[in-house]
């Protein structure tokens, strides 16, 4: 059996998750964490059936993401770290969360964490290019609301940037580049602001559509940012971290 300490993130394991007449909304997130790739493959096997149980025994769908040890320990302001509660691991026989606490913390440093920051704003506008662009946009517009607070930035259109809830009228097609143009701002401004280096998902994502003439379509676009942004956040390529469990009945 492979070792892999494994973390709950995500609203769910704050107990901050959505729910609708009594149903929960959202998904089941767990972080396990290998020490080497090789175990990275043992570790699927592991968990592809303990993932759909979870999923079938609560009715909801579960993700994995697995992440190596190095990379847990150096991305400690990577969203899906900063989302987790204060006692994050369900199990730990690695030792991670003694590790995590012992390093330094740079959460003062604006040039550690803003990149950060700037990362969901382009992978949810690339994601919102590929698949349900109301919902991630929702969440570029969130994020990048963020950003530009923390960079102590006023937002250049801050009605834009207001969460689109389901309850309200569809976006329209203006509305949509609305709110995307809104948040790209948000990244290039924080990035000139605070003279940020804005990690490769970012810059990918700015690089294939700053440009009237880039030929690649959305979801090219999109899977070259989620390919990046896994390799940042975990460590690994998309295909061999990401899993999912959706309830069978």
């Amino acid at each position: 059996m492979t070792a892999a300490s494994v973390a709950l993130s995500g609203s769910l394991s704050r107990g901050e998750a959505r729910v609708s007449n009594g149903r929960i909304l959202s998904d089941l997130d767990l972080i396990p964490v290998v020490a080497v790739p090789e175990d990275a493959v043992l570790a699927r096997k592991q968990l592809a059936p303990v993932l759909q149980e979870l999923a079938d025994h609560y009715t909801i769908t579960c993700t994995a993401a697995l992440t190596l040890e190095a990379n847990f320990l150096r991305v400690r302001h990577a969203g899906y770290v900063t989302s987790m509660a204060n006692q994050p691991f369900v199990w730990d026989p690695l030792g991670v969360r003694q590790r995590l606490d012992a390093r330094e913390d740079t959460t003062a440093d604006p040039a550690d964490v803003l990149p950060w920051l700037a990362q969901p704003v382009t992978y949810y506008l690339a994601k919102a290019g590929a698949t349900a662009p109301e919902e991630n946009l929702t969440k570029a517009a969130r994020a990048a609301l963020r950003l530009v607070q923390a960079a102590g930035l006023r937002p250049d259109a801050p009605g834009l940037l207001t969460a689109h809830v389901p309850a309200d009228p569809p976006l329209t097609s203006d509305a949509r580049r609305g709110i995307a143009e809104a948040c790209v701002r948000a990244v290039v401004d924080a990035a000139a602001a605070r003279h940020l280096t804005l990690l490769p998902s970012s810059r990918e994502f700015l690089a294939r559509t700053g440009s009237p003439d880039h030929a690649e379509s959305p979801h090219e676009t999109f899977h070259a940012v989620r390919d990046r942004a896994f390799l940042e956040n975990q460590g690994l390529p998309f295909e061999l971290s990401a899993m999912t469990a959706r309830p069978t009945t």
